[in-house]
């Protein structure tokens, strides 16, 4: 059983609202839209209240995917010219005092990477490279620069690594869908965190560990401001500790701002919103995406 002193958590509630539109030159016809805007919970997180509202208006069908991800379809019966879609929640974020927190010490990881029993087959997906051509330059540009340990030695890989990315790939926003690929995002020096989300989980990858991306959001001064935006990061699975947060767009491991929507072995398989149009002659015009944030 875990006694925990209520007194001694640290908590905060988080007030989210993330405002998609998309313009069209004309009336069209929209077919389902995939949205993965419901925060996951979990120990560290739980989902007070959620509305989703869409104009024109839509019928929402929630389902959970493979992941374990709450998702919602919605179908839309108006045509229109403009699509909004607004999510608004609150999340309490809890962090208990001896849980991990990411930092990879005092414990760090084993290397090279092991996983026990059923999690060695459970952990493939997580294992496979999404760019095949690429694990090799990775696995150099990650040897040179001097985080990794010996073998057999237990030392801190994956919070140093998220720190050098920082230092190394300058932040660039990117509205547009999509990410680039490691090697492109390394040879640029610079990168949104989707990128530097997957240079990430890519690394972790070539050298064996089991990676994940994590799309959400990240309570900062910009989302304050409402000037916020969509993030991701990437989690490593460790034995005895799970999956572990790791930031490599601010150089940390994550935190109470971090809130995290849809887990996947993919990067395309959390997009925020995907969906299709159909319309005789007219075309999309334009997308502005709005979030804010608060502390309540």
């Amino acid at each position: 059983m875990e006694i925990i002193n209520a007194a001694s958590e640290t908590s905060v509630r988080l007030h989210f609202i993330h405002t998609t539109t998309y313009q069209y030159s004309g009336p069209v016809t929209f077919g389902p839209h995939r949205l993965v805007l419901r925060p996951r919970e979990s120990h560290f997180e739980r989902l007070e209240s959620m509305e989703i509202e869409t104009e024109p208006a839509s019928v929402l069908h929630w389902y959970q995917d493979i992941y374990g991800n709450i998702l919602a379809r919605a179908e839309f019966k108006e045509a229109a010219n403009r699509l909004l879609i607004r999510s608004e929640f609150v999340v309490n974020k809890v962090m208990k005092p001896g849980w991990m927190d990411g930092s990879g010490a005092p414990l760090g990881e084993d290397y090279p990477a092991y996983y026990p029993g059923i999690e060695e087959a459970a952990t493939h997906l997580y294992r496979q490279s999404v760019y095949p051509p690429e694990v090799e330059e990775i696995r150099r540009w990650l040897r040179g620069l001097g985080i990794l340990p010996l073998p057999g030695e237990k030392k801190a890989i994956f919070a140093p690594l998220a720190r050098k990315i920082h230092e190394t790939i300058g932040y660039q926003r990117r509205e547009e869908s999509g990410v680039q690929t490691p090697i492109e995002t390394l040879r640029k020096g610079t990168g949104s965190c989707r990128d530097t989300a997957v240079l990430m989980m890519e690394a972790g990858r070539c050298i064996g560990y089991a990676t994940r991306f994590v799309s959400g959001y990240l309570e900062s001064e910009n989302s304050a401001n409402g000037r916020g935006s969509t993030h991701a990061w990437a989690e490593v699975y460790l034995p005895d500790r799970g999956w572990v947060g790791f930031d490599p767009s601010i150089g940390e491991s994550v935190g109470m701002g971090h809130v995290a929507v849809g887990f996947s072995h993919h990067p395309r398989g959390v997009m925020p919103i995907t969906g299709r149009f159909e319309s005789p002659g007219f075309g999309a015009a334009g997308m502005q995406v709005e979030i804010q944030s608060k502390q309540l």
